[in-house]
Formats: structure tokens, C-alpha cells, sequence
């Protein structure tokens, strides 16, 4: 197994390698070129501008688009004819063009690339400026059209009217002249030459041309005020477009309040920031201000009527192995994976539960299918097998002593037979100290009996004595008498960093004993996920006193 994972461990090193190796060419062959011309910096920079930057050069680019806009207007004015149609169609074509631009898909992160949010505008811009063209374009195109149809109108001017009217009076004066003059002349006349009927013709056909001139003048000054009244109103139309256009591109405003990759990388790192600085804080003001208030919160005291008083003697340091001789009516009871050897002849059987009114402890601390051994005088070793940083010691419980203890440490257990350990809970649901130590129940052992308790490189019993400060994980038990509470840690930078935690256990002074453990993550699996389910689940159990 372990030279598969040894395989298996060379093979993901040296893949790492190559697919750096891989970047690495890659980046030489492709990338590097770009930037050593300036495309890719240029680009970056690009990428990198922000709002306010954006709508700087959107400012500068309206202003090139109404420049621009101007000098078409120019042109289009100086055009005329088949010109001006060929523009507007090219105009045409174009905004149909960018119209199908701006329908595309803006492509990846475009929301927030201000490369591609200047390009969108841009073709919004440009929208607006052909809208504009096309619409002076039209405006021009109908003026000319008006202007042709204007000069297209001619009728006989005044005068001509006027010689007309007079050729008209003149031959009818001529006729009444010849009219009234004597029978003998007209007969005559009209014998020789057919004067009544030339005159007569010549009046009518002078009377005809004038008519028909008054009424073509009378037709053409009707017409001509039309067509001038509708060349006028195409030069107004004209005229409003050119300040239509105008005030159209003057009054385009893109909306650039969205999001940037600049403004958005600096958000994301301050809220990373935030992050980082946010556990210092938080430590910061637990170390100053809720420390010092729990602090000053009441002890814990575990008051066990008739018993506590009496003192435990001191025990002899831990060591890897502890000789149990049993006395006279004396029964041991020990854990399966603690029991290194037992006497020949002495009795033995099992018991189920440590304490039967104790399951869920009992269970959740280990002390099930105990090995039960009788027999005066007979030697038993206790000690870890499979544990090799386990330590065990010795206490002994007179009759009438009481001792706090984590059943978890506890690996066995001698007392007189038909006499099972008494075991006591003691809750302290309503006790700060008790929620800061995450220990709500506090087991408590009675005398008499004798217990081995285990710890990670050794168990050491010590007086209270002035009182003592330790870590949390390291107590194991105390006595009865003792007022158990918390106090902040001693130096704040170790706290401020996460080397320490914020609280240790404070016992106060007294006559009693601490159990403490040397190492008490020495036995237990640190890190990775079981790491931190193990973690919480200590932590639940610790919180049952368990």
C-alpha cells in the first residue's frame, strides 16, 4: 500500500512539473511576444481603467462625433443630386450595419470589461451620429427637391400681359372704328378686301392671347407661392434638424455606472481585506473587553454534601505502566485495550457499563466491556497497548474524598466488591464560566477507590496550593473542594496570531489537587477533515463532562 501511494505521489510531482514546464514554453512562444511589443500591456491597460476613467474617454469620443458631425453637415450642404442619394444609401446601410453590431452577444464579462463596455458605446455613438446624418441628409435632399420644383415654375411676366391687353383694345377699337364709319366705305371695304371679317379675327385672336396670358400669370404667381411657401418650410425643417442633430449628440449621456474589473478587483480586495483583518479584530476586542467581564464572573464550585472534605494523597508520576495489587474484597475493573497482563489464577469476567445509571458516559467515554478481575493479592499490569505516548498514574480515593474527573482519561477502575464507584452529575446550565470552558456537567467520582488515569506523555497530580493557571485540554480532573473558573491568556500576541487561546482554566487556592495532562494532543489525530469532526465531537463530549 504504501508503495502505491509513494508511486502515486512521484507521478502527481512530476506531472506538476510538466505542465509547468508546459506554461512555461507556452508563455514564451505566445504571450511574451505580445508584451514585449506592448499590445498586451497596452491591452491590460486598458482592461484596468476605471469608471470615471471611461467616461472621460467617452466625453472626448462624443466630442470627436459632434466635430465630425459638423464637417458632414458642411458637405452634405455643398452636395446636390445623385450625391446626396448615394450618401443617404451608404448612411443607410451603415446604421442597418451597426444596428446587427449591437444585437451580437457582448461576449464574456462584457458588463464589467472597460474595453467592452467603451466598444458598445462607441456603437451606440456611432448610431447616433448616422441617425443624425441620415436625418440632415433627408432634410437636404427635400430642400433641393423644393428648390427644383420652385425654379421649375414660368409664367408671362407684366408687361407682357400688359402688351397683350393693349394689342386686345387696340383691335377692338378697330373694329368699332370700321363699324361706325359709312354704309358706302364699309360695303366697299368689305367688297375689295373682307375688312369686317379680318378685323373682327384680329380682335378675337388679341383678346384670345391676352386671356390666355393673364390667366397662365394669374395660374404661375399661385403656384410659385406654393412652391415658395414649401421651400421656405423645407429651409425651417432643415434648419431644425441641423439643431436637432446637434443637441442629439450633445444630449447623449451613456449610463457608466456599472461595475469595472478594476472596481471589482478593488472591492473583492477589500472585502479579502476585511477578511483577513476581521479574526484580529474580533480577537482584539475579546482579549480587552469580554475577557476582563468574564473574569470577574463567580467560580465554579461543586458542593457535594458529606463528602469533598477529605484530602487525596499525592500519587506517584506517571509512567507507561501501573501495577494494580488487589486488596482484600477489592475488584478491578479495566478497559480491554489497557490490559497488559493479569495473574494466572485470578477471577475474571466482564462487566458491561462502568455505571449503569451513567450509559451515555459511560458509552461515549470508552468504559464498556470492562474486564472484571478478583482475587487478593493478584498483580495485574495496566498499560497502553496501543497508544504509545500514554502514561499512566495511580490515584487513590479514600472514603469521604470527591474528584471531578473526564471519564475519557479513566482507564480502570479498583473498588470493594458489591460496592460499585459512585458517580455524581453536577450541572451549571447557568454559568458563564461554565459556557466558556464549553463544560456544562461536571462528573464527580466518590471514594473509596482507586483509579488510573491515562494522559498524552503523562499524568501529573499537583496541589492547588495559590492556584494555578493551565490550558483547557489539560485538565483532567480536580477536587471537589476547589473553585474551578477561567482567566484570559497570559500574552496577547500569541492569542492575536492563533497560537493560544483566547481562555485557560483557573483553579483558585485551596488544599485540594489538579489532574493535569502533560500533552494532550499528543494521543489525539490533528488536522484534515476527520481532524475537525474528531475536534467536534471532543468538544460536544466535553461539554457533558465526558
Amino acid at each position: 500500500m504504501n508503495a502505491v501511494k509513494a508511486i502515486v505521489a512521484w507521478l502527481v510531482r512530476k506531472g506538476i512539473v510538466f505542465a509547468l514546464i508546459v506554461a512555461a514554453i507556452a508563455f514564451h512562444q505566445f504571450v511574451w511576444p505580445l508584451i514585449s511589443d506592448g499590445t498586451a500591456r497596452t491591452a491590460a491597460t486598458e482592461e484596468w481603467k476605471s469608471p470615471a476613467e471611461i467616461r472621460t474617454n467617452l466625453i472626448n469620443l462624443k466630442r470627436q462625433a459632434i466635430a465630425d458631425l459638423e464637417i458632414s453637415q458642411r458637405q452634405f450642404l455643398a452636395m446636390s443630386g445623385t450625391e446626396l442619394e448615394a450618401t443617404l444609401q451608404e448612411k443607410r446601410s451603415d446604421l442597418a450595419k451597426t444596428d446587427l453590431d449591437l444585437k451580437q452577444q457582448q461576449g464574456w464579462l462584457a458588463s464589467v470589461r472597460p474595453t467592452a463596455i467603451i466598444a458598445r458605446e462607441k456603437l451606440k455613438l456611432r448610431r447616433g451620429k448616422l441617425s443624425a446624418e441620415i436625418a440632415l441628409l433627408e432634410a437636404v435632399i427635400d430642400r433641393e427637391a423644393r428648390r427644383a420644383a420652385f425654379n421649375r415654375i414660368s409664367f408671362p411676366s407684366q408687361s407682357a400681359v400688359e402688351v397683350a391687353r393693349i394689342a386686345c383694345d387696340r383691335a377692338n377699337k378697330a373694329v368699332r372704328t370700321f363699324n361706325n364709319g359709312s354704309y358706302v366705305k364699309r360695303a366697299a371695304a368689305n367688297l375689295l378686301d373682307n375688312r369686317a371679317v379680318k378685323l373682327t379675327q384680329t380682335a378675337r385672336a388679341a383678346c384670345l392671347s391676352y386671356k390666355s396670358k393673364r390667366s397662365a400669370r394669374e395660374t404661375g404667381l399661385a403656384a410659385g407661392k406654393v412652391a415658395r411657401a414649401e421651400l421656405e418650410a423645407s429651409q425651417v425643417a432643415l434648419a431644425q434638424v441641423r439643431n436637432d442633430v446637434a443637441a442629439r449628440i450633445h444630449d447623449y449621456s451613456p449610463d457608466v455606472t456599472k461595475q469595472t474589473v478594476r472596481s471589482i478587483l478593488l472591492k473583492a480586495l477589500l472585502v479579502l481585506g476585511a477578511i483577513i483583518a476581521m479574526p484580529f479584530i474580533i480577537r482584539t476586542i475579546f482579549y480587552y473587553v469580554l475577557a476582563p467581564l468574564a473574569e470577574r464572573r463567580a467560580s465554579i464550585r461543586i458542593k457535594v454534601p458529606g463528602a469533598g472534605n477529605v484530602p487525596i494523597p499525592p500519587a506517584e508520576n506517571s509512567r507507561v505502566s501501573v501495577l494494580i495489587t488487589l486488596r482484600k474484597s477489592e475488584e478491578l475493573l479495566v478497559r480491554q485495550d489497557y490490559l497488559q497482563s493479569t495473574a494466572l489464577g485470578a477471577k475474571k469476567d466482564t462487566r458491561w457499563l462502568l455505571d449503569c445509571r451513567h450509559v451515555f458516559s459511560s458509552v461515549a467515554s470508552g468504559l464498556i466491556f470492562l474486564t472484571r478481575i478478583r482475587g487478593e493479592g493478584e498483580n495485574t499490569t495496566v498499560s497502553a497497548v496501543r497508544d504509545p505516548f500514554a502514561e499512566l498514574t495511580e490515584v487513590d480515593m479514600p472514603q469521604g474524598a470527591a474528584c471531578v474527573l473526564h471519564p475519557r482519561a479513566l482507564v480502570a477502575v479498583a473498588q470493594p466488591e458489591g460496592q460499585p464507584v459512585r458517580i455524581t452529575s453536577h450541572w451549571r446550565l447557568f454559568s458563564l464560566n461554565a459556557w466558556l470552558t464549553l463544560q456544562l456537567r461536571y462528573l464527580v467520582f466518590h471514594g473509596p477507590c482507586r483509579l488510573v488515569i491515562k494522559g498524552g506523555r503523562g499524568i501529573r497530580l499537583e496541589r492547588a496550593e495559590r492556584g494555578r493557571i493551565f490550558g483547557q485540554d489539560q485538565l483532567v480532573g480536580f477536587s471537589a473542594d476547589l473553585a474551578y473558573s477561567v482567566t484570559r491568556t497570559e500574552t496577547f500576541a500569541p492569542y492575536l496570531f492563533g497560537r493560544e487561546q483566547l481562555f485557560k482554566d483557573r483553579v483558585e487556592q485551596g488544599s485540594g489537587i489538579l489532574i493535569i495532562e502533560e500533552a494532550p494532543l499528543s494521543t489525539r489525530q490533528k488536522g484534515g477533515v476527520r481532524g475537525g469532526l474528531e475536534g467536534a465531537f471532543d468538544a460536544s463530549l466535553k461539554a457533558f463532562g465526558i
